[in-house]
C-alpha cells in the first residue's frame, strides 16, 4: 500500500511539473498583440494533400532528415551558459536580425537571410513545432515552424555568402554555426515573431489573390471576411473554394463584380489598405 501511494505521489508530482513547463514556454497572446497560428500535424493528411501544405521554400535542395537524438546537444554547451530564462525568438527581416530573448531581454542577436521579395518570410507568431538535422541547402540544423498553407522554418545553409540578404523562399537562414549554437536552447513549443515592413501582412503593391494562393495576405483578408460576417472557412492562409465563396458573397453585398479574386477594389471595401 505504501509503495502504491509513493508510486502515485511521484505521478501527481511529474503530471504538475509538465504543466507549469508547458506554461512557462509560451508567451501570452495579449503582451505580442499578435494572433497563434495553430499548426498542421502532416500525419493526419492524405497523402495527396502534403503538396498543398509544402511551400518547397528551398526547392533546388534534397532534404535529408535525421533523427533530433543524434544532435541532441550540438553545440556541447553546458546549462550555465544558455540563456537562463523563458526563451523567445524575434525575427526582424528589415534589419536582417533573429534575437533570442531571455525573459523578455535580448540575450543573443544574430545576422540572418530572409525571404526575397516575391517570396517574403510570413509576418506573425508563430510556434516552433519540429527540429532536427538536415542536408543541402538547409544546413545543419532545422528548427520547424507552424504556419498553416507551407513548410517554413529558421535553419542554417551551405550558402553562407548570402546571410544578410533577402534571398530565400521565406525561411530564416542563419551561418550554420549560429543555428548549431542556439539549436538545443530553444524547445519545441517556442514563440517566434517575425516582424516585417510597415505594411503589416499585405504586401506593396498589394497581390491578385486568385485560387490557390497563399501567405500572410490571404490570412488577412480570411480574417476580415470572418470579421465582417462572411465565413471564409479555416483561416489557413490558403485561398482556397471557401474563401472564393466568401469574396464572392462580399462582392455580391457590395455590388461588386461576382469573381472571388482579391484585387484592389476588394483590399479597399474590406478596409485593408497600404501605410507607409
Amino acid at each position: 500500500m505504501r509503495r502504491f501511494c509513493a508510486l502515485m505521489l511521484i505521478a501527481a508530482v511529474l503530471m504538475v511539473s509538465a504543466v507549469m513547463w508547458h506554461r512557462q514556454s509560451r508567451i501570452k497572446e495579449g503582451r505580442l498583440s499578435l494572433d497563434i497560428v495553430p499548426g498542421i500535424d502532416e500525419s493526419t493528411l492524405p497523402s495527396g494533400l502534403l503538396s498543398v501544405y509544402s511551400c518547397d521554400c528551398e526547392p533546388d535542395e534534397i532534404l535529408t532528415l535525421s533523427e533530433e537524438s543524434q544532435v541532441a546537444n550540438p553545440s556541447g554547451l553546458t546549462d550555465t551558459q544558455r540563456p537562463p530564462g523563458r526563451i523567445d525568438i524575434i525575427v526582424d527581416t528589415v534589419d536582417r536580425t533573429l534575437s533570442i530573448l531571455s525573459d523578455g531581454k535580448v540575450y543573443r542577436e544574430f545576422t540572418v537571410a530572409v525571404g526575397k521579395p516575391s517570396t517574403p518570410s510570413p509576418p506573425g507568431q508563430w510556434e516552433v513545432v519540429s527540429k532536427g538535422a538536415w542536408s543541402g541547402g538547409f544546413g545543419t540544423r532545422w528548427l520547424g515552424l507552424n504556419m498553416p498553407w507551407g513548410k517554413y522554418g529558421i535553419h542554417g545553409t551551405n550558402k553562407p555568402h548570402q546571410i544578410g540578404d533577402s534571398v530565400s523562399g521565406g525561411c530564416i537562414r542563419l551561418f550554420n554555426r549560429d543555428v548549431e549554437l542556439i539549436f538545443d536552447w530553444i524547445p519545441i513549443g517556442t514563440q517566434v515573431v517575425i516582424t516585417s515592413h510597415p505594411f503589416g501582412p499585405l504586401r506593396n503593391p498589394r497581390r491578385t489573390l486568385g485560387l490557390g494562393e497563399r501567405g500572410t495576405d490571404v490570412l488577412a483578408v480570411q480574417r476580415r471576411l470572418r470579421m465582417l460576417g462572411f465565413n471564409p472557412g479555416a483561416e489557413d492562409g490558403i485561398h482556397g473554394q471557401a474563401t472564393i465563396d466568401a469574396v464572392k458573397r462580399f462582392q455580391q453585398a457590395h455590388s461588386m463584380r461576382v469573381t472571388g479574386i482579391v484585387t484592389d477594389e476588394v483590399y479597399d471595401a474590406l478596409g485593408l489598405y497600404l501605410y507607409e
